[in-house]
């Protein structure tokens, strides 16, 4: 599916920018060109159908390049935060058949096939040659492989297959091409917020801006030069935002998500930017999940996460696993199509219900509107 994306959005976006560092720019007919070159490099090394390629990388136009070259040829991607205190561990626990990094964000890794990518361009890992045939359609083939925050432990590393991607892709982006408003990105691209929902941004043409190390300042300065129509950010960027003085931007939308905000935070940025205001939930394994709409009333992201989206279930359950009535505060599980097809390594089984929920670890309950409310939350996202 990526692949197909990839050469569809190059033939209608052409030269759009794609992703946007500040430094560097990549186009749509650029990303497709330059991930068909270092897909047949990653080939010629012996990458094969279901092999990893780590991605340890600085966000920016590499990242994305490297991403779509790996699945061109059936491999997984992973991303690793290059700058996590356990990257090394959690490189150990993906088992990579390669490794793609730049200089000096990672120690010597004595048995792992480490490709360095030195300044500009892709060096000896792109080859000037068409990379293999395209694969046949496959729901259970593994894509990309995502880490959880790891506020309540060690990350986990989430799989998504074509499957749960083409369920956020339709989500996101339905039949439409095009109308992709550009945005900043409020997490790493290795984070499920890009890393999952990378087809839609191609189906939509959105460009997505960047930045080195996420910053109050540069994200609102940025917001302010680009001149984005959306905020997007957790509770915790969007307070920090709001404490940078000056004329805030002229916006039509803030979007708060990755832990409940507070009623308070959210009618100081309703205040503030003078535009709707909505809270989304949702924690990485489920791929999908809640969220107020612009349209709802102002209280709604006050005191909820909102309302299931299409095709999302979602149940709220005592300790023995019995789902409760409206009111009743328990376990908050959610099921989709989009629910990750399991953990790497260590990851822990149980957070599978037998009925295909996955529990989220955080506490809440549905109101008589069919809102989530939530009491506790473990913000695994």
């Amino acid at each position: 599916m990526l692949r197909l994306l990839a050469g569809e959005a190059a033939r209608r976006f052409g030269g759009r920018v794609a992703v946007d560092s500040g430094i560097s720019r990549l186009s749509f007919s650029d990303l497709d060109r330059l991930s068909d070159q270092v897909a047949a490099g990653l080939a010629h090394r012996g990458t094969r159908i279901g092999d990893v390629v780590a991605l340890v990388l600085p966000d920016g136009p590499e990242y994305v390049v490297c991403y779509v070259a790996a699945v061109k040829i059936g491999a997984v991607a992973a991303g690793v935060d290059p700058h996590h205190p356990l990257r090394v561990r959690l490189l150990a626990r993906l088992d990579p058949l390669i490794v793609v990094t730049v200089p000096g964000l990672l120690p010597a890794l004595p048995g792992l096939d480490v490709v360095t990518l030195a300044g500009t361009g892709f060096g000896g890992l792109a080859r000037n040659e068409a990379p293999p045939p395209p694969l046949p359609p496959d729901p259970r083939r593994p894509v990309v492989i995502t880490h959880t925050s790891g506020r309540t432990g060690p990350p986990k590393a989430a799989v998504f297959g074509e499957r749960q991607l083409e369920a956020i892709r339709a989500h996101g982006a339905g039949a439409r091409w095009g109308q992709g408003d550009s945005r900043l990105l409020w997490h790493p691209m290795g984070h499920m917020a890009f890393a999952t929902r990378l087809p839609a941004f191609l189906q939509t043409g959105r460009t997505t801006h960047v930045l080195p190390r996420w910053d109050p300042e540069a994200a609102l300065r940025l917001v302010c030069e680009r001149r984005l129509r959306v905020l997007h950010g957790t509770p915790e960027q969007l307070a920090a935002i709001l404490e940078v003085p000056g004329e805030p931007p002229s916006l039509d939308l803030v979007l708060s998500s990755g832990g409940p905000a507070e009623p308070e935070l959210i009618r100081r940025l309703r205040t503030r930017f003078g535009v709707p205001v909505c809270n989304r939930y949702l924690c990485t394994e489920a791929g999908l999940g809640l969220g107020t709409r612009p349209d709802d009333p102002p209280q709604d992201a006050e005191l909820t996460v909102g309302r299931p989206r299409p095709g999302v279930d979602v149940s709220v359950r005592d300790p023995a696993g019995h789902p409760l009535p409206a009111g009743e505060k328990g376990e908050v599980l959610l099921r989709s199509q989009a629910v990750m097809s399991g953990y790497v390594g260590d990851g822990d089984a149980r957070v599978f219900a037998k009925d295909g929920f996955v529990r989220t670890g955080d506490t809440g309950f549905l109101d008589e509107l069919g809102r989530l409310r939530l009491v506790g939350t473990q913000s695994r996202t």
